[in-house]
């Protein structure tokens, strides 16, 4: 169940990662004045009828100052709602009659191409005259308000940040144009003469235009709209899914191979429980805390109690509270501690309660005692997973120990690739991601280990053990006639197995009596006998953890959009957005 939940919580949290790589963010760029112009600004626009548009556009610029280049970007995503993807291709471009070096750029998760044009390390200044050429394909769109065919396209786009001082726009077009509208500026319905209604050539000339202020023209055109040749999902989707089905269904192929992956990397740990026969004794030669590794695959604070409490059972040592400290008296030498298990012994060295006189006190204040302590759990910890690796009984399976490190690098993979979104494909997240889902049993206590063949034995019995323990008397019954010592005999147990309450209400059934206080503990007034163990070990290990808090507190003190669509039209709202600028 712990499996599933983790699973469906992570594949919850794949999801979000990818949609936020789908968002774009934007920052509101320097508001300074350009000191750079565009003192002509000359487009020749060549529309063929299957959609490709080519392009030439002549600019002269004059710097007023030392400048690299200039730069042209361009929006993809066509803003009237065709869906149609406008990407720039086969991109030339001169200065001076001359070959000038440019580069390509992908910026807003993909959605703009930007032309950067010239040389860091070369500056210029004047005049200088740039011709950029490329094609674009899609250009046409679905006709609206009656035209069969749409040209809907922004001739100076609303992008340039550089004044423009006058322009010349031509365009030739497969076909005559009808229902022909100019406008100039944003939103802008009017402001501009095409001339050239109803033939193949239209001309548009403006005189100086503001930064920011695009041309926009829409024609009809009686031939038939050329099949969009782009992915079938809206443009908005395209940080997601990218620009390309095969690429998709590649990506989603790939994870589905690494969930299955690391589902089977999974299942490789998973171990089917034994029979569990009814065991009226624990095992001979293990303690508490070596049983419940066994069966439970895991060492806590209940475990290091269980074992104090099973070394005061065997006399080794005597346990006394004061308030909320607790104090471990050593009462036998080193051969009596060598007859115990040896997880148990190397806890009493730990804690240096081995021989007469020894002792230890766990108050929550102490931080000379929580630095003890924390080194002694470490060292129990450690002890108990290498007993049951050095005695055969567990060995390595799935990825060992690094089940929960390999979680952790598909987690910060997914991440990048959903939420940052560098390939502009925030689906490729569900590659790692999937594959961690899949995996997620690795990363869980005990993943890294499964148990032999005499440790499925030894499990067994453990778990049999655990069954007369924690089960009603009514399905499991215990004969404490002539034996009710062996309740506090097996308190221990039942207190590493995590059923102590169990046991004592199995006793009192049993016997109609409350559960006698172990012999060992002393300094106990509690205000109900079934109480008692609870209430121990509760307290016990709040001492210990109280310790450990202490101490570690002085370790920390001493270190340091665009809308469109339907049959609409207003300046900037057509094809061909971008814009420009110097650098």
């Amino acid at each position: 169940m712990k499996v599933l939940v983790g699973r469906l919580l992570g594949l919850i949290l794949l999801v979000v990662v990818i949609a936020i790589g789908g968002l774009t963010f934007t920052s509101n760029g320097s508001s300074e004045a350009a000191t750079d112009t565009i003192t002509d600004y000359r487009a020749a626009f060549d529309v063929a009828a299957d959609g490709e548009l080519k392009v030439t556009e002549t600019l002269t610029v004059s710097f007023s100052g030392l400048k690299h280049g200039i730069f042209r970007f361009f929006d993809t995503r066509d803003s009237n709602g065709s869906g149609n993807r406008l990407v720039p291709e086969d991109i030339r471009v001169t200065r001076d009659g001359l070959a000038e070096r440019f580069e390509v750029l992908k910026e807003g998760r993909g959605r703009y191409r930007n032309i950067k044009i010239g040389r860091a390390e070369t500056t210029m200044t004047g005049s200088h005259v740039y011709t950029i050429s490329y094609r674009i394909e899609n250009a046409l769109a679905k006709g609206t308000d009656g035209n069969r065919t749409d040209f809907y396209w922004d001739l100076i786009p609303s992008g340039w940040v550089l004044p423009i001082e006058r322009s010349q726009l031509t365009v030739h077009l497969p076909a005559p144009a009808t229902n022909l509208r100019c406008a100039v500026g944003a939103d802008a319905t009017s402001g501009c003469q095409a001339e050239g209604e109803d033939t193949d050539t239209l001309t548009v000339k403006t005189g100086a235009l503001s930064p920011h202020t695009p041309v926009t023209i829409k024609t009809g055109l009686d031939i038939p709209t050329p099949d969009a040749s782009g992915p079938p999902w809206s443009s908005w989707l395209d940080p997601v899914l990218g620009t390309s089905t095969g690429t998709l269904g590649a990506v989603v192929g790939v994870a589905l191979l690494a969930g299955g992956l690391g589902y089977a990397l999974s299942r490789s740990t998973y171990e089917k429980k034994p029979a569990f026969p009814l065991m009226y004794a624990p095992p001979d030669g293990i303690g508490p805390a070596q049983a419940a590794y066994i069966l439970t695959e895991r060492v806590d604070n209940t475990a290091f109690v269980a074992t104090m409490m099973y070394a005061a059972e065997k006399d080794a040592v005597a346990l006394r509270q004061s308030g909320k400290t607790w104090t471990v008296d050593g009462k036998a030498p080193a051969e009596v501690w060598r007859g115990l298990d040896q997880v148990t012994e190397q806890a009493g060295f730990s804690l240096g309660v081995v021989g007469q006189g020894q002792t230890f006190s766990a108050s929550p204040g102490s931080a000379g005692a929580g630095q003890k302590l924390k080194s002694s759990l470490s060292e129990f910890k450690g002890n108990t997973t290498g007993w049951a690796l050095t005695s055969g009984l567990m060995e390595s399976s799935g990825l060992g120990g690094f089940g929960g490190f390999v979680l952790l690098l598909c987690a910060g993979a997914a991440v990048a690739l959903g939420a940052w979104n560098p390939f502009a494909m925030s689906v490729l997240a569900l590659i790692p991601g999937l594959f961690g889902i899949g995996a997620f049993g690795v990363g869980l206590s005990g993943a890294g280990t499964r148990r032999t063949a005499p440790g499925r034995e030894l499990w067994s019995r453990v778990g049999g053990f655990r069954r007369i323990l924690s089960t009603p008397s009514a399905q499991d019954r215990f004969d404490f006639a002539g034996r009710k010592d062996l309740y506090t005999a097996y308190l221990p147990w039942a207190v590493a197995f995590d059923c102590a309450e169990e046991w004592a209400k199995k006793y009192r059934v049993e016997t109609g009596e409350e559960p006698p206080a172990p012999s060992y503990f002393n300094g106990y007034s509690g205000v109900h006998t079934g109480l008692f163990v609870s209430q121990m070990v509760s307290s016990f290990d709040s001492a210990v953890s109280s310790a450990i808090s202490a101490y570690e507190a002085t370790q920390s003190s001493s270190g340091s959009g665009f809308s469109g669509g339907g049959g609409g039209f207003s300046g900037g709202g057509g094809g061909g957005g971008g814009g420009g600028g110097s650098w």
